[in-house]
């Protein structure tokens, strides 16, 4: 459904205005022609699409009838966007519910990511892009965690973000006492030098389904958070160097963890 504008106060196309600013509750936007289409290709949800003039070609074939494309000038979309999208294409879809972690109880993924407190977005969309390149397709979403739908964190995830399972893990102490009542391991990060070293995680797991925990960029995961795993990890450094980022960290730990699986 084809549809040109002219008027950047087009009531239809309120969910592009001011996209600095935008809550994802209001639904995600997805930006750049790679992304847009991996959207389009999970099959999530996509109420409409904004394409610069020129750019149809490329999207109206993989789109469903019933989706509006809307259609305008670079300038005018600049002005409707709040920034430049120069790469001519921004999408407007429905936000997925959170899955209740009784449902990773009944699937018990070999392999799960759990993110508390993890406020900046280039480090959730770092973190969800390696889990995804480490076959991790199962996330717990943390207090004080970003939303994985800012826009922000979808485009630096490349879109990962779309063949992600989030699950609410709004109350860790008793979510992982229950999870590993049922034979869930939760693994957490540390700075701490008595932790298992990361060469000794996956003995220390024998191969149980097992939670990676990620923490706060500055103070880590909560001290009560990790006596309440079954086992806390570091990854050794020399004493010129005190942490690495949290993204950084966890796709080595990832690796770690996943390496026998492939």
């Amino acid at each position: 459904m084809l549809i040109e504008l002219t008027d950047p106060h087009d009531s239809r196309i309120q969910a592009y205005r001011n996209l600095r600013l935008r809550d994802p509750r209001q639904g995600f936007i997805a930006e750049g022609s790679l992304v847009v289409k991996r959207l389009i290709a999970s099959g999530l949800s996509i109420r409409s699409i904004l394409l610069h003039k020129g750019q149809e070609p490329k999207y109206l074939d993989l789109l469903p009838d019933s989706v509006p494309v809307y259609v305008v000038d670079p300038a005018l979309g600049e002005n409707i966007a709040g920034y430049d999208f120069h790469r001519g294409v921004l999408a407007h879809g429905d936000c997925p519910p959170l899955r209740g972690c009784e449902q990773l109880r009944r699937s018990r993924p070999a392999v799960s990511l759990g993110l508390i407190g993890i406020s900046d977005p280039e480090n959730v969309g770092s973190l969800l892009r390696s889990a995804a390149a480490m076959g991790v397709e199962d996330v717990l979403i943390g207090p004080a965690t970003i939303n994985p739908y800012v826009r922000r964190v979808i485009r630096v995830s490349m879109a990962s973000v779309f063949n992600h399972r989030f699950y609410q893990f709004d109350q860790p102490l008793e979510q992982i006492a229950g999870l590993q009542q049922n034979g869930i391991r939760f693994a957490a990060t540390t700075l701490d030098p008595d932790a298992v070293n990361i060469e000794d995680l996956t003995r220390q797991v024998h191969g149980a389904p097992t939670v990676l925990l990620m923490g706060n960029e500055a103070n880590g995961l909560d001290p009560a958070v990790q006596q309440a795993c079954h086992v806390r990890t570091t990854l050794p450094m020399p004493d010129s160097t005190d942490s690495l980022n949290v993204s950084v960290a966890g796709a080595v730990f990832l690796y770690e963890l996943t390496k026998h699986l492939r």
